[in-house]
């Protein structure tokens, strides 16, 4: 009697599978943190996920690999959005509309929000990795050479505002349109009073 001889899986499927389950567990992941915030169990995840919690480990060593995880999307989201921007011609409507669609991002998981706002570092490091500083300061200062947005406004300002509003939007009553429409006026010029400091990040 002869023993079968299990057929290997070609390595490029392999590593198909292995992609198709990092985003399956990274698609759980938001959501039961979305639910449960950073109390979330990999348990749980890889029940959401239908994998084996052996397999949500392969790809995501601890807890923080994962938020790291969400973060980089979440940045890449944004990326995505300010290369958008940047194909309008209009720099006002470009600068409005990224604002006003960062902000969407922000309510759509208002809990996912708070924990990746609660991880600065995290943050830091995926926004940096996604280049979204840059874009920004090409959107804003494409709206400021128009004449259309304040002058003595600043790069950083944009993700330290979005920041402060992430306190507003984690209220479910509160309506995220009325507060990013406040926070647009401000920055449109001519702008009423000078802002005397820059950014705390810029200013080191």
């Amino acid at each position: 009697m002869t023993t079968a001889i299990p057929v290997p899986v070609p390595e490029r499927e392999w590593r198909a599978d292995a992609r198709r389950n990092r985003k399956r567990v990274i698609k759980a992941a938001r959501a039961c943190m979305a639910r449960d915030g950073l109390d979330a169990q990999m348990e749980e995840i890889a029940k959401r996920a239908k994998v084996g919690v052996g397999t949500v480990y392969r790809h995501f060593k601890t807890k923080d690999e994962l938020v790291e995880a969400l973060a980089v999307e979440r940045f890449e989201r944004l990326r995505d959005l300010a290369l958008e921007a940047l194909a309008q011609d209009d720099p006002w409507e470009s600068f409005e509309g990224f604002m006003r669609a960062s902000a969407r991002i922000q309510t759509e998981d208002r809990a996912l929000s708070e924990v990746l706002t609660s991880k600065p570092e995290t943050m830091g490091r995926a926004a940096e990795a996604a280049g979204i500083l840059e874009l920004v300061g090409e959107i804003l200062g494409r709206a400021q050479a128009a004449g259309v947005v304040r002058k003595d406004a600043h790069p950083f300002d944009v993700p330290m505002l979005m920041c402060a509003l992430a306190g507003t939007f984690r209220n479910p009553r509160s309506d995220p349109e009325r507060y990013i429409g406040i926070v647009l006026d401000g920055l449109r010029t001519p702008g009423v009073a000078p802002l005397t400091k820059l950014p705390p990040v810029a200013a080191h």
